[in-house]
């Protein structure tokens, strides 16, 4: 729709074999939830760039390559894509102006906004796809479950609607992707109030987030999928659709959020300890270090339901991915008597220059009520994972001060006849999930009264490539060393895997 509009020669247009591709991709823009945190900032052609004097005093150079600016410091040779500092680019979208009646339709990164004359009201949309495909490398028999096979299906096919009228914004995001079937296609449906400096203030169906790894979007995520540690925690009081009510505040070096949580939306939520669910989730970071070439971010994040249904509760873990649902390698099986969970852990992240490192540690615990029959001891699980992601070209991930996350790549719009490429991104991962505990743990008759859920170690290596700021190519490879699972008809006894993932992305 606004592709034809684009003045290309401001931006150097996309050679015509890459434009069919590529085309639909340009109208896109990184996609956030309308209620989030603004992304990076860029400066557009209606903003001044800092001269050569001013770039002087901060001690960096800078580069036209026709869409933008390669910002770099001036200890380079050359400034080019390859050792950015950051990327301003030209915003293609903001010529883009019609009226309609009272209202002007803009795009400002790529997204449809309806604004009135007065600027009290405004009308956003907003889309995000994620294609996934996936397959493990050779087959797996050695204990009667095959665990080999491929499939591709879409991971979210989510619409977001935003309608904000002075300080109050009404979201409601509808998701046709495969895992919010049982939700009734619903990701988000709430109403935010903005008016206090720095504030959020939230209340209805949405995901309260609850960790580091967790407060970042889908579509910036350094992998496909969180750690098996963050989904469990997330899900204690979290993940969505979540009834919740509460706030967010930050400001230049630091971060607080805190939410009570109620029942997920969905029939899978309408069982055991979950249905009709109180808990709470509680967030702290501070950024106590930040320069041009380092950042320092540390926090602490918990989560907790104190009443359920009932007194069951079970706790399953996937590879890391979500292609194969039903194949947990891992899982405590459904245990009684639980009267409360919470997780409580640590979260650090550091950048340095073009390299980041991030990992965090919980510890889930369980809290059982024992009765006349039985004795139940309380439950500890613990998971953790370290990570790091290195920017090849393009601009490096950066600090988001508004989520205390570190924000996705950006680079140049594709155009391989001019030699932009967009952004370039390699990560690795090790994670481990335990949900062993006290397995020599019986009984005065001899009954066993631990848990052998198994433990799982994985692997994850692979390439982010962003051709513009509105696509993303993603290509992972894993390997999962799990013990075995009691109970567990899919790990027995132990495995080992190999797989294969990839993710096809746009968004506006």
């Amino acid at each position: 729709m606004c592709i034809n509009k684009i003045n290309y020669s401001k931006i150097n247009s996309f050679i015509v074999p890459y434009s069919i591709v590529f085309s639909v991709a340009v109208c896109f823009t990184s996609f956030s939830s309308v209620s989030g945190a603004a992304s990076t900032k860029t400066i557009t052609q209606s903003e001044q760039m800092p001269d050569d004097k001013q770039l002087a005093k901060l001690g960096e150079q800078k580069t036209d390559f026709g869409q933008g600016w390669y910002i770099c410091s001036e200890t380079e040779k050359t400034c080019t894509m390859w050792n950015a500092i950051k990327i301003v680019n030209v915003d293609p979208y903001k010529n883009i102006k019609y009226r309609i009646g009272s209202l002007n339709l803009t795009f400002p990164k790529g997204r449809p906004t309806l604004t009135s004359q007065d600027k009290r009201l405004k009308i956003t949309l907003g889309m995000i796809i994620n294609y996934d495909i996936g397959g493990f490398i050779g087959p797996d028999n050695k204990y009667g479950q095959d665990v080999s096979g491929s499939r591709g299906y879409i991971r979210r096919g989510r619409f977001s609607l935003g309608v904000q009228y002075d300080d109050f914004l009404l979201t409601v995001s509808p998701d046709f992707g495969e895992f919010f079937r049982d939700t009734y296609n619903l990701y988000e449906a709430n109403l935010a109030y903005k008016g206090f400096k720095n504030t959020i203030i939230s209340i209805g169906l949405f995901q309260p987030r609850s960790s580091m790894e967790d407060a970042e979007s889908s579509t910036g995520y350094e992998f496909m999928e969180r750690p098996a540690i963050v989904d469990v925690v997330r899900n204690i009081a979290g993940g969505e659709p979540r009834l919740s009510f509460g706030a967010q505040h930050f400001g230049k070096r630091y971060l607080i959020s805190a939410y009570v949580t109620g029942q997920r939306l969905g029939k899978a939520f309408q069982q055991n300890f979950q249905n009709n669910q109180i808990g709470g989730v509680f967030r702290a970071a501070v950024h106590p270090l930040s320069t041009r070439d380092l950042d320092l971010h540390v926090g602490l994040s918990s989560s907790f339901a104190l009443h359920g249904d009932n007194k069951k509760y079970g706790i399953s873990a996937r590879q890391d991915a979500q292609l194969w649902l039903s194949k947990q390698y891992i899982r405590t099986g459904t245990l009684n008597g639980v009267d409360n969970v919470w997780a409580i852990g640590p979260e650090v992240a550091f950048r340095w220059k073009r390299l980041v490192l991030q990992s965090e540690f919980y510890n889930v615990h369980l809290g059982r009520n024992s009765s006349q029959a039985e004795y139940r001891p309380n439950f500890n699980f613990k998971g953790w994972y370290i990570l790091s992601s290195y920017t090849i070209f393009g601009q490096p991930r950066s600090y988001n001060n508004a989520r205390a996350i570190f924000n996705p790549p950006t680079g140049s719009y594709f155009n391989p006849a001019a030699g932009q490429w967009g952004a370039l991104e390699w990560g690795t991962r090790f994670s481990q999930m335990d949900l062993d505990d006290r397995v020599h743990s019986y009984s005065s008759t001899g009954k066993f009264q631990g848990v052998q859920g198994g433990k799982q170690t994985i692997i994850t290596t692979g390439f982010n490539w962003y051709p513009s700021t509105h696509m993303r190519i993603m290509l992972e490879y894993h390997h999962v060393h799990a013990t075995g699972s009691k109970g567990n008809k899919y790990n027995l006894y132990g495995r080992s895997s190999d797989f294969i993932t990839s993710r096809l992305q746009f968004t506006f």
